[in-house]
């Protein structure tokens, strides 16, 4: 059996081999180009078999995904190993606090003896890619995010008025509103035709009352218009809908490799495609996690707990691991609370108990890593009868 240990890095990666036993057979640097892939190849096949070969590195971002391929490409399998941990390996083994890349590379081969060699290669290519297009869509729904509020800082300064029409959500209508008309003046002349227009648009929602106070707030209005705040408001909704049509695009792509996987997330009530597929491409390969606990860990909900002699205390959750998947985790607990009766339940009984309505949520992501884990690892939908 022979380990090999990769440090990977933007422009090259160092490459240190060595059998099970830790005899070195070869250490080399190898661009992140073809001819270093190709050389690696050439290094690999030398040594037989490649089930008899145990390829680990660190998980460093996108900088490794095109090596990764190659290895899987030529049916090699890997191990990634967490940068926390083969930092806390570095310091258990050697008091030195020499770092190079050549080190870490013959570090991460030694770490391949210690650890439990699971592949990852198998489903490598539609995971890779659904975790690409569910993080950029996060990216995007947060800039949406942001261009409405870089619109209500303008219309706080033009006409503060106008959100509390529409309870303060910027839906179809207002943005059309705004994005036809511009500013207040405009708005307080609109005539009959342009409310059937906005009465069609919103499908009725929008009535005459509403239309006439907006008119009456729009004459009275204490803001100040001008044409640097009707470009703003005509830039920043353009903004906003591109973004909301590259989500779209993102959508379907993402509901179609979701659906090419063999994952069993989107059987637990009310959990929506998108959802489903971004629990799964962060959560990765199931097999890496042997247990629910790890999987909490690695979504960052586990607990601090220090202890000292008799003393024990627990503090917030540690919030290290996917960000992404605590986010979705804890954004779909609540709709576990109508949709799942033993969640539900759970959740009044530790109100009772006086314990916070946040606090609460987060044993309940916990509950759904459990659900989760469960389905994933048996390749089973969701069963309301076995919820843990």
């Amino acid at each position: 059996m022979f380990h090999v240990g990769i440090d990977i890095s933007k422009f090259k990666h160092d490459c240190f081999i060595a059998t099970d036993a830790g005899v070195k057979i070869s250490a080399f640097t190898l661009m992140n180009d073809y001819e270093g892939f190709q050389k690696l190849k050439n290094e690999l096949s030398v040594l037989g078999d490649p089930k008899q070969i145990k390829i680990g590195f660190e998980s460093t971002g996108h900088y490794g995904i095109n090596l990764k391929s190659f290895l899987s490409g030529l049916g090699y399998t890997y191990l990634e190993f967490n940068p926390q941990l083969t930092s806390q390996f570095s310091k258990a083994t050697t008091l030195r606090r020499t770092k190079t890349d050549k080190i870490d590379a013959k570090l991460i081969a030694t770490m391949l003896g210690q650890f439990d060699y699971k592949t990852l290669h198998s489903t490598f290519y539609h995971k890779n890619e659904l975790k690409e297009l569910v993080r950029q869509r996060d990216h995007y729904l947060e800039m949406k995010s942001e261009q409405l509020v870089h619109l209500t800082n303008v219309l706080d300064k033009s006409f503060p008025e106008f959100k509390g029409i529409f309870n303060n959500r910027m839906g179809k209508t207002p943005l059309y509103i705004l994005k036809t008309y511009k500013n207040k003046e405009k708005i307080s002349n609109l005539s009959m035709n342009h409310y059937e227009t906005l009465r069609k648009l919103s499908m009725g929602a929008f009535s005459y009352p509403k239309f006439s106070k907006l008119k009456s707030l729009a004459r009275t209005s204490i803001g100040h218009s001008s044409q640097s705040y009707d470009l703003l408001i005509t830039t920043i909704i353009h903004h906003y809908e591109e973004l909301v049509k590259m989500i779209e695009v993102l959508d379907r792509e993402i509901e179609d490799l979701y659906f090419k996987t063999d994952s069993f997330i989107h059987t637990i009530p009310s959990i929506g495609i998108i959802t489903a597929a971004t629990i799964y491409a962060e959560i990765g390969d199931i097999k890496r996690f042997s247990n629910p606990g790890q999987l909490t860990a690695y979504a960052g909900l586990d607990v601090k707990i220090s202890q000292s002699g008799t003393t024990e205390k627990f503090g917030k959750i540690v919030k290290r691991g996917s960000s992404l998947l605590r986010k979705y985790l804890y954004m779909y607990a609540f709709y576990a609370l109508r949709y799942i009766p033993q969640i539900n339940d759970y959740y009044y009984e530790k109100k009772d108990q006086n314990k916070h309505h946040k606090v609460i949520l987060v044993n309940i992501s916990r509950k759904l890593i459990r659900i989760i884990h469960h389905i994933e690892t048996n390749k089973v939908p969701f069963d309301i009868n076995k919820v843990v």
